[in-house]
Formats: structure tokens, sequence, C-alpha cells
């Protein structure tokens, strides 16, 4: 509260990521979500969410004058559209408690389309990223090897400083 109001209230437009318990504590105040019922707000993993605001930091209502039809809590607008993530939401919620479910329901078929949407939304991953990270626990092994040398008051196996 104390960085993101003082920078909105400076016309800043500011991007919050966090994992979805998190998410849905910061909207449940904004949005005065009884807490209560904040527990059946699910948030989509990776789908932006964009609020306007008033001069009090108050959410505006959406331009269709509803709440979304994707959680129907919320002021705030899906850049991927209320349908799309009414969609991911109901898939993730079988994925999670359809024990019947026995494929990957994000891989193929239809979600391809939503895959490619977001990726012309948001960007494809870099190919340097996806052969870093192929990698990362080589690197992770390199570094633990070579940083010894510049590293003061550690104590190596043996129970010598290093």
């Amino acid at each position: 509260r104390k960085e993101m109001a003082p920078a909105l209230r400076d016309g800043k437009t500011i991007l919050i990521v966090g994992h979805e318990n998190n998410l849905r504590s910061m909207i449940m105040r904004l949005e005065n979500i009884d807490p209560k019922d904040v527990i059946n707000l699910s948030l989509p993993r990776a789908v932006p969410l964009a609020y306007r605001l008033d001069a009090d930091l108050q959410p505006l209502p959406r331009p269709d004058g509803r709440l979304d039809e994707a959680t129907g809590f919320l002021n705030g607008e899906w850049l991927g559209g209320d349908s799309a993530v009414k969609k991911v939401l109901e898939r993730d919620h079988k994925q999670v408690y359809d024990t019947s479910i026995k494929e990957n329901l994000e891989i193929g078929g239809k979600w391809s389309t939503w895959r490619n949407w977001m990726e012309f939304a948001i960007g494809a991953t870099d190919p340097n990223q996806k052969a870093k990270s192929a990698h990362s626990d080589e690197d992770d092994a390199l570094n633990d090897e070579t940083r010894g040398s510049d590293v003061k008051g550690e104590v190596n196996k043996a129970g010598q400083e290093i």
C-alpha cells in the first residue's frame, strides 16, 4: 500500500504479479469482497486483469456496468476477455477436482487457440530462455563449484575456511 498508492496518485500505471492467494487478498481489499466469500474467487494463471481507479483508488465500474462474467466478483477487465477466462477457470477446476479426467487439459485442441492468443498478447517465450532454463541445474552446479574462490568466511566439506 505504501508503494502503490503514491505511484497511482502520480498517474503511473503499475503491474502487480503474484501467487493466486496473494492476489486474491489484494483483490478482496480492493473490491471489498467479504473474507468468507473470497475463497470462492478463482483466478486464472498468467492472465492480466486491468483496473481503472477513481481519485480515491477505488475500482471504477466496467464500461458495460456489470461484474466480470468469469468470476462474478470483479470490476476489473480480463485482457483475455471474460468468456475465454471463464473457460480457463472451468478447465482448471475440472483438472483439479474431476478425478475422471485422464489427460492434461492444457494441451492440444481448443486450448492451442488460447495459448496462441496469449503468445500474441504477451509475447512468446524467447528461445534463449528455453535453452537456458533447460540447463539450469548444470549452471547451478557450475556456479557452486566456481564461486568459492571469491567468497570469504565459508567452510568447505573438510572444515577448512575458503
